[in-house]
């Protein structure tokens, strides 16, 4: 999923050409002008805008050859831009470029880069990245001199160029712009300019998943936005976004979704209903409440971001297809497969045809389809869909990226689906070599590819390979997110396998019990996981020859699928057939038959007569009614049991085990 925040504040600069002079015309003028700044000061955009309309028509009446009608057109754009209206922004900041050229004197230069930085940030606030990196270059080039006044605005302008290098994942060629620009402002007195390149700073960290740093610099920033612009002011709800966004990408949804909604209060009141920026608060709040499992507020918040983005830039532009995006997969949350396929067509369809095929939110939404398939079995129509999305990853992040290390990942897992398992161990540790590199060897990142890496080493028959990974996955877990984490469940699984399949079911059993601790605390006692949990460690008992301690555990499962899944599911018979079978051992031959006539029943009625499982049944059955010498009833059940079994071709080995794809 994407969680797209606020879109990142481009400092656009204001010009300041031009003399006041002491005439009525040019006092309301100048009186008109600082109004507006003031107005945009505040973040009242719509206010500033009708201002700076009407000082237009003041400075329209100077003529073109005057610097403040180019100052006025400017500076109405900038407050267009900054109230979410980019044609208009566009077209009276062309207007100014018409009047204001280059080298006719200092200030002039200085106001003519500022001008081509902030048409540079339109372009690129509208998809337009090819546009805007020569229009910053030429900037910054312009003012490329000694002096203070120049030296400020070329501060400036590298920090808007790092935000567009940042928003291409160009993380190497901004971060030392960022640094640039911010060793100049922290000399300053603490400023809203430093506030917004800490701001940016930040994300860059956070895409970076260098989350400490970036929280850091969220932390201040927010700070100083309350201090010098007060709790209510559009940049405040935007440090309020950013730092809840941060709080989601560690799973902190609790932390985060307060934040997103004082943000959205904040845009609602001070920036209107249908602003840019309130789709963008509406967005994450979606993508926290999903998490949380509030499907139902979540769809809500995104089809009304959907929405304003449609109005705002249109049905095919590159923020409706972030909506399509998370709203596909929310449907998937939801298991409404159907219509998560469609979304996710829907935001590949836009972004190809806006970005082309080979940029990094197509390779995105090429992942969550293949993992729609996963989830669906259909492993043959994922697996192009993830090695796709890795080229497109290798070619334009590198290589070495985390996105190429997360489609590694997701490859390793259609490879142990499929029962390829070298070529799922390849995956999995040229994934692990990335994210040890990027992350360092003790990142909670690091455990779904161990886990995905042990279970290879595991289907290969390399039992103490795969305790060793594994073994580190949990040490990694227990360490970072704490010991009853449900992060660690998938790990626990996979080592209480691969104990039981060397025998060590002292080992298997006390993993399986801190599982059932967690999930019990986390899904609470009906759960369905905990069901299989319990079933797990039955069956743990079961092979151990502790019969009397598997059959509480037997029951407790069976409970809950025929509470859950009703009496006639699968899962409830293959139960009742466990149950059998430990009663068997037991020798409560009454109890065992009656168990496995009530699976006969379901099975047959659920699957028909001639089903494989039902043939494993009346095998089982037989073997019973053997010991209690019922020898022709045994038969009966035998060859009824051989001739299912001959009429069946053998079923593809199959393998299921924990998918720890990256969504």
């Amino acid at each position: 999923m994407i969680s797209v925040v606020c879109r990142r504040l481009v400092l656009l600069l204001a010009c300041a050409s031009g003399a006041i002079g002491a005439e009525p015309t040019e006092a309301r003028w100048a009186k008109l002008q600082e109004t507006g700044s003031r107005l945009r000061a505040q973040g009242k955009y719509e206010d500033a805008s009708r201002t700076y309309e009407e000082a237009l028509t003041v400075a329209e009446s100077f003529g073109g050859a005057d610097g403040r009608l180019a100052q006025t057109l400017n500076n109405l754009a900038a407050s267009c831009f900054d109230g979410g209206h980019y044609a208009e922004a566009e077209g009276y900041y062309r207007r100014a470029l018409e009047l204001w050229k280059p080298g006719q004197s200092p200030q002039g230069d200085r106001d003519v880069a500022s001008l081509w930085s902030n048409l540079a940030a339109l372009y690129a606030a509208t998809g337009r990245a090819g546009e805007a990196e020569p229009l910053y270059h030429q900037a910054i080039s312009l003012v490329d001199r000694p002096g203070e006044e120049f030296t400020a605005v070329r501060i400036t302008l590298m920090n808007n160029l790092a935000e567009l290098y940042r928003k291409q994942r160009r993380y190497s060629d901004a971060e030392p712009l960022y640094l640039r620009s911010l060793e100049y402002w922290e000399k300053k007195p603490e400023s809203v300019s430093l506030a917004v390149l800490l701001n940016n700073l930040a994300t860059a960290y956070r895409a970076q998943e260098r989350y400490r740093e970036a929280e850091q610099d969220y932390r201040r920033a927010l700070g100083i936005y309350e201090k010098l612009l007060g709790p209510e002011h559009p940049k405040t709800a935007t440090g309020l976004n950013n730092l809840a966004d941060l709080y989601h990408a560690e799973g902190r949804d609790t932390e985060a979704i307060p934040l997103l909604r004082r943000s959205l209060e904040i845009n609602e009141k001070t920036l209107g209903p249908e602003h840019p920026d309130l789709a963008a608060n509406l967005n994450n709040l979606a993508g926290a409440l999903a998490k949380q499992g509030e499907f139902d507020e979540a769809e809500a918040s995104y089809l009304r971001a959907l929405r304003i983005w449609e109005k705002a830039s249109g049905t095919d532009s590159i923020e409706a297809a972030t909506a399509w995006n998370n709203l596909g997969d929310l449907n998937f949350r939801r298991k409404r497969y159907v219509d998560a396929e469609a979304c996710d067509r829907r935001a590949l369809e836009i972004w190809t045809r806006r970005l082309g095929g080979d940029c990094p939110p197509v390779a995105l939404v090429l992942n969550n389809m293949a993992e729609l398939y996963t989830r669906q079995g259909r492993h043959g129509d994922a697996e192009p869909l993830y090695a796709r999305s890795l080229a497109i990853y290798e070619k334009t992040v590198g290589p070495e990226s985390l996105e190429a290390a997360n489609s590694l990942n997701n490859l390793a897992v259609i490879y142990l689906l499929t029962n390829r398992y070298g070529d799922a161990e390849k995956a999995a540790r040229r994934a692990l070599a990335i994210r040890e590199t990027t992350l360092g060897p003790e990142d909670p990142r690091l455990i779904a590819v161990l886990d995905n890496l042990g279970e290879a080493f595991a289907r290969e028959g390399r039992a103490e390979a795969a305790d060793t990974v594994l073994r580190r996955a949990l040490s990694i877990g227990d360490k970072s997110v704490g010991p009853g984490s449900v992060q660690l469940l998938p790990v626990l699984k996979s080592l209480a396998q691969v104990d039981r399949q060397q025998g060590e079911f002292t080992e298997a059993e006390a993993l399986l019990k801190r599982m059932i601790t967690i999930e019990e605390k986390a899904a609470g006692p009906q759960d369905l996981t905990l069901a299989s949990t319990l079933n797990a460690l039955a069956d743990t008992y079961r092979d151990d020859g502790r019969y009397a301690a598997a059959e509480p555990y037997y029951q407790r499962s069976l409970t809950i699928w025929q509470q859950r899944l009703g009496p006639a599911h699968p899962s409830v018979a293959a139960e009742w057939n466990n149950l059998a079978i430990v009663y068997q051992r037991l020798g409560r031959t009454s109890d065992a038959e009656s168990s496995y006539q009530h699976a006969l029943a379901i099975l047959e009625k659920r699957d028909g007569p001639g089903d494989p499982d039902v043939a494993t049944t009346l095998l089982n059955y037989a073997g019973l009614l053997r010991k209690m010498k019922r020898k022709g009833e045994a038969r009966r059940l035998e060859d009824r049991a051989r001739s299912i079994v001959a009429s069946h071709k053998p079923p593809e080995p199959t393998v299921s085990l924990p998918i720890h794809a990256v969504r």
